[in-house]
Parts: structure tokens; C-alpha cells; sequence
């Protein structure tokens, strides 16, 4: 978390110094007091819907039927900038924090006993991205003091936090009784259960519409809705996971996988151009 301040802190000081240096600047083309040659920065809090998803309906070995089990209503907030290299085009970047997650649920293709093996898997995932997005932005010109914009790039991830809960049904040694288990929402450390099936980065395609409004010559509102699809890499892994019953390890062959799993979510994005 200090180190997120910390980032959080030199991208607005780099924002007020680019500021305090624009005071021979002749603003042209925004019709309120932007030149769209230089930078421009803003910060926004963005509410959203995330789930999960896999790439197939079954996991690779075909031993496991692969489902999403619902959606998540999570957060994101953040800073960037923008550099206009013409007056309606534009890189954006930034930093921001995304806080979702989502449920995935894994049922066994044979319904045959076998010892130390699991039966079916619900897991309930909280994660936490630091995110880095890059993206090309095209606005159009004033409409009644409104521009209408939409930006298209990619986001890189670093996973930050991860929690999770789950219920499984499993055959014990004998293979004569179906066990149950379950686990509630943990923090997962650097010794944690789960650390191992979580990857480390994210990347996702974003995509991007909404509308600008001036509030003064040098201060603009937007809201817009904002779409990211995770391409790569598998985001979670319950193969690598050490499954526990309130607390206490289970013996069971961790041989599942649930599919190649993507992070996804919509954004509705409201925030301030300064």
C-alpha cells in the first residue's frame, strides 16, 4: 500500500509541475482552456462488474466439466494522462488500482468412486490488480460543448492481493463416502494456501466510450463505459492449490484444472480532466 501512495504521489506532482509550466502555453482547439498539443491529467473512480471465464467447457484432460459461477461487483480508481499529438487524437496512460473477481465452478465428467480424488469444486476468487493501461484515444469535435471520445489499447496487471473461498465434494481413501470440505475467504500470503495457483500479471484488451463536458475554462467532466477482456495468462490454477477443511489439510489428488481461466469486467468510468 506504500508503495501505491507513493506512485499515486509522483504521478500528481508530475501532473502539477507540467501545469506550472504551461503558463506561456496558447490553448487551441478544445474551446475550454485544454491544448490538445501537450499533456493533460485527470484521476476517476470507475464501478464494476467482474467475472471469470474459461477458454473451453472442459479442462484439458476432458475429466472436468468447467462453468462460470456468477459475477462480482468490484472497483477500480485511478490517475492518468493524456498527450495529444493532434487535436483529437491521443495516448493515454496511467496507473490505477482494480478490485474484482469472480466464481468458477469444476463437476467430474464420471460420476465412477475413486479414492483421493474430487467431485466437484466451487470457488468463490477476490483479487486485486495494480494496473498500468495504454490505449489510443479519438475524440470528437464540441457538439453543444460536449466531445464524444473512444480509446482502444491494452492493460498490464500485477496482482497485488488474492483471497478465496470454496466447497468441494471429494472420495476419501476408501472411496466408499463422498466427503465435503469447504474454506472461507482468506488473506493468502507469502505462505498461503492458494499462492501458488494464482499467476503473478494480467493482461487484458481494453476498450472505451463516453462524453466529455467543460465545467471551466481548464476543468472538464467525463463519464464513460469501459470494457476489459483478459487474453493471457491462466489467472487461476487449482491444480497448484493445498485444499483445507476449515483449517485442516485434505488428502486428495489435486489433478483438476479449471480450464484456461480470463479476467474480465465492465466499467462504468466517472472522473475529471484538470
Amino acid at each position: 500500500m506504500k508503495k501505491l501512495v507513493l506512485l499515486l504521489a509522483g504521478v500528481g506532482l508530475l501532473g502539477a509541475t507540467a501545469v506550472a509550466q504551461e503558463d506561456n502555453t496558447t490553448y487551441s482547439g478544445s474551446g475550454y482552456g485544454i491544448d490538445t498539443k501537450k499533456f493533460r491529467f485527470g484521476a476517476y473512480l470507475a464501478p464494476t462488474m467482474s467475472w471469470m471465464r474459461s477458454t473451453s467447457k472442459t479442462n484439458d484432460d476432458k475429466t472436468y466439466n468447467i462453468a462460470n459461477d456468477g459475477s462480482k461487483v468490484g472497483f477500480t480508481y485511478g490517475l492518468m494522462a493524456e498527450y495529444y499529438f493532434q487535436d483529437n487524437y491521443a495516448i493515454v496512460s496511467g496507473l490505477q488500482m482494480n478490485m474484482g473477481g469472480g466464481k468458477m465452478s469444476m463437476a467430474r465428467t464420471s460420476n465412477v468412486p475413486t479414492k483421493n480424488t474430487i467431485q466437484t469444486a466451487s470457488f468463490d476468487y477476490n483479487l486485486s490488480f495494480l494496473e498500468i493501461p495504454v490505449a489510443i484515444k479519438l475524440r470528437t469535435d464540441p457538439v453543444s460543448n460536449f466531445r464524444f471520445f473512444g480509446q482502444a489499447g491494452v492493460t498490464l496487471g500485477f496482482r497485488v492481493a488474492r483471497k478465496a473461498a470454496y466447497d468441494i465434494s471429494y472420495y476419501a481413501e476408501d472411496a466408499g463416502w463422498l466427503m465435503t470440505a469447504s474454506q472461507d475467504k482468506d488473506k493468502i500470503g507469502s505462505r498461503g494456501t492458494l499462492n501458488p495457483g494464482f499467476a503473478p500479471i494480467n493482461f487484458q484488451m481494453n476498450l472505451g466510450a463516453g462524453v466529455e463536458y467543460p465545467l471551466t475554462d481548464k476543468l472538464a467532466a467525463y463519464a464513460g463505459i469501459f470494457f476489459n477482456n483478459g487474453f493471457l495468462p491462466d489467472v487461476t490454477n487449482p491444480q497448484n492449490f493445498e485444499l483445507f477443511n476449515k483449517g485442516q489439510a485434505i488428502n486428495v489428488n489435486n489433478d483438476f484444472r479449471d480450464g484456461n481461466t480470463r479476467f474480465n469486467n465492465f466499467a462504468l468510468r466517472l472522473g475529471i480532466f484538470f
